[in-house]
């Protein structure tokens, strides 16, 4: 055996082919796979957050509104439709009637040329009435006016008239009325009366009466006019009579339109 007395050898290092790690460094390479990336961690800041946050909620108002645009748009769907059955029905029914018109008139006119004219049918419908006005031919005495009955605006319908009386022919409710005018050429301060009487069963009844006074200055030859009204509503039976009275027939006016009596039925 010798001795080397040259210079030291380097030393050496041996290197192993699965490289050369310290064994602490060799368990992380085993378990973890070469070349591999650690995951990533997301980093999420203040500002995308708050965008995503506004983005949802506009999410959610932009589905809300969408459903009520929806309802809105079936409704105005149902109501169009319902107009257009609506319209569709009354088309339908203007057709029928027009179809059916046609039938009904050929139908009717058979019926009224036998049965009674319009005018017939509106007389048999107006209630009894007469209105009479005054007569040149009266009577000095205190009895019963006479009327004329036909000419001017006198006429009677309903009611019949005979010897200054007015017959009815319906019993019930009538308005009855009466007006008379006393005229002289000079004073006459009497007391004048009006009176109408209801003859029934063959008695007699004062129904209405007025009294009047002149007034004038006796001595004065000046004419003076005066007027008593009657009017009354009088429950009536029929064949019931009604008369007029005055006291001094010979001083009705001649003014005939002045004088006159009636009545009519209400009920």
């Amino acid at each position: 055996m010798s001795n080397n007395f040259g210079p030291p050898s380097q030393p050496v290092f041996m290197v192993d082919s699965g490289g050369g790690h310290p064994k602490q460094h060799q368990y992380y390479h085993q378990r973890m796979p070469r070349h591999t990336e650690p995951p990533m961690v997301p980093c999420w800041t203040f500002p995308p957050a708050r965008a995503e946050t506004k983005r949802k909620s506009w999410g959610g108002l932009n589905a809300g509104m969408a459903w009520v645009l929806t309802l809105i748009l079936l409704l105005v769907f149902a109501a169009l439709g319902l107009g257009a059955y609506q319209i569709l029905r009354l088309q339908t029914e203007v057709e029928r009637l027009t179809q059916e018109r046609p039938t009904q008139i050929q139908s009717v006119a058979p019926q009224r040329q036998v049965g009674l004219n319009p005018a017939e049918l509106n007389k048999n419908k107006q209630k009894p009435a007469a209105h009479l006005i005054g007569s040149a031919d009266q009577s000095k005495s205190s009895g019963a006016l006479n009327w004329e009955e036909k000419h001017g605006e006198a006429f009677t319908h309903g009611v019949k008239y005979s010897n200054g009386g007015l017959q009815v022919n319906e019993s019930g409710l009538y308005f009855v009325y009466s007006r008379v005018e006393f005229l002289s050429l000079t004073c006459n301060s009497d007391l004048h009366a009006h009176k109408m009487s209801r003859k029934r069963n063959g008695h007699f009844l004062v129904i209405m009466e007025d009294h009047t006074e002149g007034f004038c200055t006796p001595g004065r030859n000046r004419p003076w006019m005066m007027g008593s009204h009657l009017g009354s509503l009088q429950q009536l039976k029929e064949s019931d009579w009604l008369f007029v009275n005055v006291s001094h027939p010979h001083l009705l006016s001649r003014y005939f339109q002045n004088n006159y009596f009636g009545l009519f039925k209400i009920h």
